[in-house]
């Protein structure tokens, strides 16, 4: 398995890291791609894929929550850290219309430029959309000119075929394991061609509800992604080993990480 999505710069692993990564492969996670959500993260990212190489591996970007914060200039630290080792994805960056914390034109302009740094180093895309209200489409039918995952998708069957027509992956999480907020998402996993799927933990977010016994503490770990992948081949009549295999052939193709083995 490739747990293709996970924030382990987040604090909450700062004193059980290695524990968690020790979990992780434990589960039978081979490989997880941590994601980069500003200069700093994205920096400490790729130190910690360093430290964990063949393991670990990292994502370099501005999430839409940090676009008005972006400096003048930050496109040339994206590029720079973009040739370090084990970078394998432009992002995380999109568009973020639910929470706002960055302006909307802020935001739009971040993530264009995103999209044209990705062009100019040939690099994958790590891509946030949540309630865009159709301006990602937009956006990526003029823009996009690499391959992409749309990741913790959530939205809407029309989005969905929207994205599938550009030719992106589609990241599913422990969303799809909610039984209460996750039904619409959970009936759009069979629109989902096998060769377009992720799975993901978007760790230390979104634990699946479905882990039993119950975990005390509400942090999602890597070691989880095992139960978003029972669920999507209890979904569409796949095995949960389908699904693992799948998703991870999916992963080393569209991360190239084929090439860093």
């Amino acid at each position: 398995m490739i747990d293709i999505g996970a924030n382990l710069t987040n604090s909450s692993f700062s004193e059980d890291l290695h524990e968690v990564i020790q979990n992780a492969q434990a589960e039978g996670v081979a490989s997880i791609i941590l994601t980069g959500t500003d200069i700093a993260s994205s920096q400490s990212a790729q130190e910690m894929a360093i430290r964990y190489q063949g393991l670990l591996y990292s994502t370099v970007g501005i999430h839409p929550h940090y676009a008005e914060e972006a400096h003048a200039g930050w496109q040339t630290h994206v590029r720079e850290l973009a040739t370090l080792d084990h970078v394998v994805a432009i992002g995380e960056t999109g568009l973020d219309y639910y929470r706002n914390f960055s302006g909307r034109e802020e935001q739009r302009h971040v993530f264009t430029e995103h999209l044209h740094l990705a062009a100019e180093i040939d690099m994958p895309l790590f891509i946030h959309d949540r309630e865009s209200d159709g301006e990602m489409y937009e956006i990526l039918k003029q823009h996009l000119n690499s391959p992409a995952v749309v990741h913790c998708f959530t939205g809407t069957q029309s989005e969905l075929h929207s994205y599938l027509d550009l030719g992106c992956y589609i990241g599913i999480t422990g969303w799809v394991c909610d039984e209460r907020r996750g039904k619409p998402l959970a009936s759009l996993i069979k629109d989902i061609p096998l060769d377009r799927l992720l799975i993901e933990t978007d760790s230390p977010y979104l634990l699946p509800r479905t882990i039993e016994p119950k975990p005390r503490s509400r942090r999602n770990e890597p070691k989880y992604l095992p139960y978003v992948a029972k669920k999507i081949a209890s979904l569409i009549g796949k095995t949960a080993e389908d699904i693992e295999q799948i998703t991870a052939e999916n992963a080393r193709t569209l991360f190239r990480l084929k090439h860093l083995a």
